[in-house]
């Protein structure tokens, strides 16, 4: 078995990659894309507590999984960037409040001069009232864990050398921001300038510890603030 992981290309072993982590979520989020306007009308929040039980199931199984696949084909910790430090953990902690310096700008201008995404952003609610601190808590560690390790390590350092690190970060941006179409435009504008600064970040210095540590700390306000 190992030997035929070994003989699988580089390309192949991409695709099996993302196919695996985020294959489940390709039906929710074309239908996302092709059809905006079923977000508006949904009867419940998409982010609840049974939601983000099923997910942390989900991406803790799927990590096994291609850990170790990965392993068998030789990614290391190190080579996808996870080194924590103490300086990358206040650095984390540093572009969290950055991030969400940004996105208050940025929701503030939009609502000013866009009156429609002020009315859209008004009657969109994305988290439930139901969360259980421990499922929040869970949600927290292992979703930041998930998709920076995928969407950030793993795919920039497997296509930089391939086709460049501007391809590479637009990639990794696009995934993301696919990734979290369900969430619907408002959603959206909070995540895309972020995929691509954490691309941007991961490109630019390799490691990935400090995005882990921001991500962490964004979900965890995100969802605690929803209580």
């Amino acid at each position: 078995m190992k030997e035929r992981i070994l003989k699988l290309s580089d390309g192949t072993e991409v695709i099996l990659v993302l196919l695996i982590a985020f294959g489940m979520f390709l039906p929710a989020n074309l239908a996302a894309l092709v059809s905006p306007e079923l977000l508006t009308h949904r009867n419940s929040p998409p982010i609840s507590n049974s939601h983000l039980q099923g997910l942390v199931l989900y991406e803790v199984v799927i990590l096994m999984v291609l850990a170790t696949f990965l392993r068998a084909r030789g990614w290391t910790l190190a080579r996808l960037g996870v080194q924590p430090t103490v300086r990358d953990t206040v650095y984390g902690v540093g572009v969290c409040v950055g991030y969400y310096l940004f996105y208050w700008i940025l929701m503030m201008t939009l609502v000013t001069v866009w009156p429609t995404f002020a009315r859209l952003a008004m009657s969109t609610h994305l988290v439930a009232a139901d969360l259980q601190w421990p499922t929040v808590v869970a949600a927290s560690t292992v979703n930041p864990v998930f998709e920076e390790v995928l969407v950030c390590g793993y795919v920039i350092t497997a296509l930089k050398d391939r086709v460049g690190i501007t391809t590479a970060v637009n990639v990794s941006a696009g995934i993301r921001v696919f990734y979290h179409l369900y969430q619907g435009a408002v959603g959206v504008v909070g995540i895309a300038p972020l995929a691509l600064l954490f691309a941007y970040g991961f490109a630019r210095t390799g490691r990935l510890w400090p995005l882990i540590v921001a991500h962490a700390l964004t979900d965890f306000a995100g969802l605690a603030a929803s209580m």
